[in-house]
């Protein structure tokens, strides 16, 4: 087995562990060493490692993948590779470490399936992996998978309703936005607990330097300096966002006497 790893520090100091099954291990390589993902790492948030499901092939071609049963177009994900993986990461059965002359039971890897068949993706999910020790992420290609290989799956997640080549892409995306939930990712912690989504609305709009540029300017209310006015403005800038955009969202949220009060004056306007 050939595993990428990118993290520089003890597995003791590690929160969380991702681990990647692929066929295409180039394809995510570079991704994981950039970004929040190579920031995750540096700080002992997180270890990733890219596992290469042809070195689990059993036969000289390194075949991971066939024709489908019955005919028809694609190839599909084999089911020897993909157990032979799971099995050597104890995804398969319940886990165990060696700890002097004795063993301690650790928690089971959790197989994610990257899969338009899968439940759609929400800011929750990401919350709600974020707490998990160890992932696995299942990538196919092409046609999908051998349907015997759900049996070790424990969640099939999808990132829309459309199809991409393959598994990868929506991996990383959804170790992006894992990852830079954990502590010490990002900055500043306001700026994960203000994204859209994580509140409950879109996020309000944000300038930068400079003032004016082409005739347009910054809000006079970004300059003022006083605090109160700025996050008033910024609430009702983000009802307003999402009332035009994801009214889907407001039914879901319960609104405060203020927000009830930003609201009004939105819709007035």
């Amino acid at each position: 087995m050939q595993i990428y790893s990118r993290s520089s520090v003890a597995r003791e100091e590690v929160i969380l562990r991702i681990t990647v099954l692929s066929g295409l291990p180039c394809y995510l390589e570079s991704a994981i060493r950039n970004g929040h993902l190579r920031i995750a790492q540096e700080r002992g948030a997180v270890e990733i490692d890219i596992v290469n499901l042809r070195d689990f092939a059993e036969d000289s071609y390194r075949t991971i993948d066939d024709e489908p049963y019955g005919g028809g177009g694609g190839m599909v994900l084999k089911v020897e590779p993909v157990w032979g993986a799971l099995e050597t990461l104890g995804a398969v059965s319940e886990g165990s470490e060696e700890e002097g002359e004795e063993k301690r039971s650790v928690e089971k890897p959790w197989v994610v399936l990257p899969t338009p068949k899968g439940a759609r993706l929400t800011q929750r999910d990401f919350v709600r992996l974020s707490a998990k020790e160890h992932i696995v992420f299942l990538c196919s290609r092409y046609k999908g998978i051998d349907e015997r290989i759900r049996e070790w799956v424990d969640e099939e997640l999808s990132i829309g309703d459309y199809v991409i080549g393959g598994g990868e892409a929506a991996a990383l995306v959804m170790m992006e936005g894992i990852t830079r939930l954990l502590a010490g990712v990002v900055g500043t912690k306001e700026s994960v607990e203000t994204d859209s989504f994580t509140c409950g609305l879109l996020s309000a709009p944000t300038y930068t330097r400079p003032e004016e540029f082409m005739g347009k300017r910054v809000p006079t209310v970004l300059l003022s300096g006083h605090h109160e006015e700025v996050r008033r403005w910024r609430r009702k800038q983000a009802l307003a966002l999402t009332l035009a955009r994801r009214p889907d969202l407001l039914a879901e949220l319960r609104l405060d006497d203020e927000d009830q009060i930003l609201l009004s004056e939105v819709l007035g306007e």
